[in-house]
């Protein structure tokens, strides 16, 4: 049998460094939650995790423009190599949006608009120094975003995607270790956002100058920078960047939504079993980030089976890695939960059980998501990223009449499911042979049978049953398959 990944240059040194990624996040989460609990306590842990939320959601509005810019950084790159006029144009944008982002933390620190959306009351704020928190974070998640989505992704076109994620993963690393540090030593979040934004410019500053000595191309900075040109940027990226904006709505505005649709104190609860969960989205997304290059170049080239080929493989990888993971730690997770939190917070296994659904879920679309984005598929994007969102935060109010912490569960897996439904037609009218969609629906079995020993887990809390489903599920995706590379 061959192998399909045999073709990628650096591809399983790039998953190395994806890995330690997942690790280094595994570990986060780890201390972050008791680390917060013990310095802070519960109530200052929610307003940290609605004052982060609000920070990504401003990041969030330059998502679109970087992607676009990185994109067209990419192509150009091999069609023409002098890409001089793409990076003037492209720091341009990144600076009018980083003016923006400024502004709009500014606007939103004002005590009394942050406590319309924190749910937090003024005199709080006030008390936690909350204003300032909030800009100190935004600046130093702006800058950490540039620097990872930008500057880093400037490797990729000399085909040195390894080095990109190598760098993201070490970046990653030392700012949980100067969160972790500065909340224990501290017992403020005040303090700890100044400290994180120090370490920041120093990061960035060094990334700056080693991603210059090491491409061969010229970088610009602020010199010969020019704004109004650099509008056009904004407005071709500008459906990109709106369905950047409703995404991030859905993965970190949730919090926002949650404090409102119930009372405060879930959302730890529902935070710290969603980090659970999303441990194992993080192992897909380690496995299809360095696969992306080579499909966005061969689409051009109009080469399907390789394509095809790579998602037959991720799908396998990813399906085993997520069952035998999951049903070696389920008579854990309850465990684990305890201790993690201290016994604090209460252990929902049912809301868990729906959180992994819709992980399983997630994990085969990413596939399709982010082949849309690298085709810069803005369209289908936006739409995919509305029905996520739309599904989510209605069913959230729903459940959130009555409390129902197995809800926010529900609300998640329901909104990947629709958002499924959506993209696989979607891919379905792009690939328009008949091998795609069977491969497409050979994929998407393991995935209905795992959701359906949880939903028998959920009823019966028989772990043998949950086994033996699984078990059977894992044969299925290790029977022999033979893939047929392109010529």
């Amino acid at each position: 049998m061959l192998n399909p990944f045999k073709t990628e240059s650096g591809y399983f040194n790039s998953v190395k460094w994806g890995g330690y990624s997942i690790a280094i996040s595994f570990v986060r989460q780890i201390l972050l939650i008791p680390a917060f609990l013990s310095s802070v306590g519960e109530y200052d842990y929610a307003f940290w995790l609605v004052l982060y939320s609000i920070a990504f959601m401003i990041r969030a509005l330059n998502l679109g423009q970087l992607h676009y810019t990185s994109n067209l950084i990419n192509l150009n790159y091999h069609i023409k190599h002098d890409i001089s006029g793409e990076l003037l144009l492209g720091q341009g944008a990144n600076l009018i949006f980083m003016y923006v982002q400024v502004f709009f933390g500014l606007i939103i620190s004002f005590p009394h608009i942050l406590t319309l959306l924190s749910g937090f009351p003024v005199s709080y704020l006030l008390a936690v120094n909350a204003q300032y928190s909030l800009i100190l974070l935004v600046v130093s998640r702006i800058i950490f975003q540039y620097v990872n989505l930008y500057l880093l992704r400037l490797f990729e076109p000399v085909n040195r995607i390894q080095t990109s994620i190598k760098f993201q993963t070490l970046g990653d690393l030392l700012d949980f270790i100067v969160v972790v540090a500065a909340i224990y030593f501290t017992h403020s979040i005040f303090y700890t956002c100044l400290i994180l934004l120090v370490f920041t410019m120093l990061f960035a500053g060094y990334v700056y100058y080693f991603v210059k000595r090491n491409v061969p191309f010229t970088i610009p900075f602020l010199k010969n920078v020019d704004y109004r040109k650099s509008l056009s940027i904004l407005k071709s990226s500008s459906v990109l960047t709106f369905s950047f904006i409703v995404e991030k709505i859905y993965e970190v505005g949730l919090n926002l939504v949650i404090v409102r649709a119930y009372v405060a104190l879930v959302l730890p609860q529902f935070n710290t079993s969603r980090t659970m969960s999303n441990s194992f989205f993080r192992v897909s997304n380690a496995l299809v980030i360095p696969l992306l290059p080579g499909i966005q170049k061969e689409f051009a080239l109009g080469n399907e089976h390789y394509i095809l080929n790579r998602m037959i493989a991720f799908w396998r990888n990813t399906n085993v890695i997520l069952l035998l993971s999951i049903t070696a730690g389920m008579p854990f997770f309850g465990y684990i939960y305890k201790i993690w939190t201290g016994n604090k917070m209460d252990f929902d296994v049912n809301l868990l059980c729906f959180l992994f659904m819709a992980i399983a879920l997630q994990g085969y679309s990413i596939m399709f998501y982010e082949f849309l984005k690298k085709t810069n598929a803005s369209k289908q994007i936006l739409i995919s990223n509305i029905i996520k969102v739309v599904v989510t935060v209605a069913a959230i109010f729903i459940f959130g009449r009555h409390n129902m912490i197995k809800g926010l569960g529900i609300s998640l897996f329901l909104a990947e499911l629709f958002t499924l439904v959506y993209v696989f037609l979607v891919m379905m009218a792009i690939f328009k042979d008949k091998a795609a969609y069977k491969t497409f629906f050979k994929g998407l079995i393991p995935v209905v049978l795992f959701v359906i020993s949880l939903v028998i887990y959920m009823a019966t809390l028989n772990y043998w049953i949950f086994l033996v489903i699984n078990i059977i599920t894992l044969a299925y995706i290790l029977k022999p398959v033979k893939f047929k590379l392109p010529e």
